[in-house]
């Protein structure tokens, strides 16, 4: 088994500040020094050299193209630019054509991830079964350190608040003044003076991600809205600190549990076409543009169809409905996780289970209170193993559970529930570190280990939530679910799924 580190390719966008004698971007710098720290091999492509020729300041070219000789050289793929444009979308110019060489490497294995802020090729890889390979650069940083697998993660959690009770001095306000020149007056006059509430997620210093909501009647609500109860997101704003890390769909799981739970028909917000990470998350799980406002903003909207019956293997469906729990099932699992590892991956849910000292809890996460929840609850994660299961069914009912905790005396139960996406063995650390990209709380470190022990099986799911009475041994044992405690991964009979679905549709909770 080959345990290759990942190789990063850097796009121009990034070298071009990297390699500028002027200040190097922050972020940018971070980004070298960690991949420089770890012994990440960093590519540039031949075709960023091309893209660099055609600069018309010769001074600055001959500059730039004598620094890009430092890094590792791809050279460009055989395909002609006919290939290209079949195998990666149309060609207009000569930065499309660069762009689908680099994808071409990617596609090819020649580099594992590609590093770029250009939103454009983003959407170009999510076209092409390549999304999850392509990094912004705060993506890869959290990627090289772990950011993702840290238990001390220091964006602690989403809080509920006032406007009025913000720093209006926070840099955050600065980038959306530069969107929107009107704001600050906006925020003083409607969102403070009207009690306007919002969700945020801080770090020690300044908010990181920002979500001002609106419950809006349907005289106010755009006619391409439809039901007569909606929620309106009027600021959906992430922090250029954090772009492209899980915030962002944290606070849209927020936003949308927030919503489904308390009975609206809809929710909507608006996007600015340059934003195309957003409007990609948006599409993602269910939110279609459905119109555009005067102000050259693009609408995008989420409806709730409650009495629709709802069949998880339509995965594309499921998405859509989030966090509409699937009416039926024809397969279903159930998965043991260590308490210690559960805790990480789902860590609300200790502060759910009976006889958990509460105050060995509070000091690193969150109660999950009615305002407040814990940053670990994305969306979309993954789990790692090595069980002896070699196949689950996309679609498939997910249930976690908790093994015994003996450091306190609490007992084993199922509380996690997910469905299941995909199912893959791992032919090495570098494609692990692929296929689980930024949904793993496992380390690089944890997951060279576990290869090292042996194939390596990585399940990716959809997260709902917790029970809010977790099934015991004994409860699964009564409806037959299990025979007996499990140690590795056990079908659910079809015989069960019924009444198992039943107990989690009783008592499933969002947040």
């Amino acid at each position: 088994m080959e345990f290759r580190l990942p190789r990063y390719l850097l796009d121009t966008n990034i070298l071009i500040p990297i390699e500028d004698p002027r200040q190097t971007p922050v972020s940018y710098a971070e980004l070298l020094r960690e991949l420089q720290a770890n012994n990440h091999a960093i590519y540039a492509h031949e075709a960023s050299a091309a893209d660099l020729r055609r600069d018309r300041d010769v001074h600055r070219r001959a500059v730039s193209l004598s620094k890009l000789r430092k890094y590792n050289s791809v050279k460009k793929s055989w395909r002609t630019r006919g290939d290209l444009a079949r195998a990666f979308g149309e060609i207009r110019n000569d930065n499309d054509e660069c762009d689908c060489h680099m994808l071409a490497s990617l596609s090819d294995g020649v580099v594992d991830f590609l590093v770029t802020e250009d939103s454009g090729l983003h959407t170009r890889a999510r076209r092409h079964g390549l999304a999850d390979r392509l990094l912004y650069v705060r993506q890869t940083i959290d990627q090289i350190t772990d950011a993702y697998a840290r238990t001390d993660y220091i964006l602690r959690s989403i809080q509920r608040r006032y406007c009025y009770e913000l720093d209006p001095n926070d840099p955050i306000f600065d980038s959306l003044e530069r969107d929107y020149a009107p704001f600050r007056t906006w925020w003083r006059d409607i969102c403070c003076q009207k009690h306007r509430e919002c969700w945020t997620v801080s770090d020690s210093e300044n908010i990181a991600g920002l979500c001002v909501f609106k419950d809006e009647s349907r005289n106010e609500a755009p006619q391409c809205v439809s039901g007569k109860r909606i929620l309106k997101l009027c600021t959906f704003k992430v922090s250029e600190s954090y772009r492209g890390g899980r915030l962002g769909e944290q606070l849209l799981r927020q936003a949308m549990c927030f919503g489904f739970d308390a009975g609206f028909d809809s929710i909507y917000l608006t996007a600015f076409p340059k934003q195309q990470a957003l409007r990609e998350l948006l599409r993602r799980y269910g939110f279609r543009r459905v119109g555009e406002n005067n102000d050259g903003e693009l609408i995008y909207a989420k409806t709730w169809t409650r009495a629709l019956a709802l069949n998880a293997h339509r995965l594309t469906q499921v998405r859509r409905a989030y966090p509409a729990f699937p009416t039926t099932f024809s397969a279903g699992i159930i998965v043991p996780v260590r308490a210690a590892y559960h805790d990480r991956l789902f860590p609300e849910a200790r502060s759910r289970l009976p006889n958990v000292p509460g105050e060995l809890f509070t000091g690193a996460w969150s109660q999950g209170s009615a305002d407040r929840s814990s940053p670990s609850n994305s969306i979309s994660k993954a789990y790692l193993s090595h069980a002896r299961l070699n196949t689950v069914e996309p679609g498939s009912l997910v249930c976690f559970y908790r093994t015994q905790d003996n450091e306190f005396g609490v007992p084993s139960s199922l509380i996690a529930i997910g469905v299941a996406e995909s199912y893959v063995e791992a032919k090495g650390l570098s494609e692990a570190i692929e296929i689980v990209s930024k949904r793993s709380v496992y380390s690089n470190r944890e997951i060279e280990e576990l290869t090292l022990r042996g194939p390596l099986k990585i399940l990716n799911f959809l997260f709902y939530g917790y029970l809010s009475t977790p099934l015991s041994l004994s409860d699964l044992m009564d409806i037959g679910a299990l025979q007996g405690t499990p140690q590795s991964f056990v079908r659910i009979p079809p015989s069960a799924i019924p009444k198992i679905h039943k107990k989690i549709g009783a008592t499933l909770v969002s947040a």
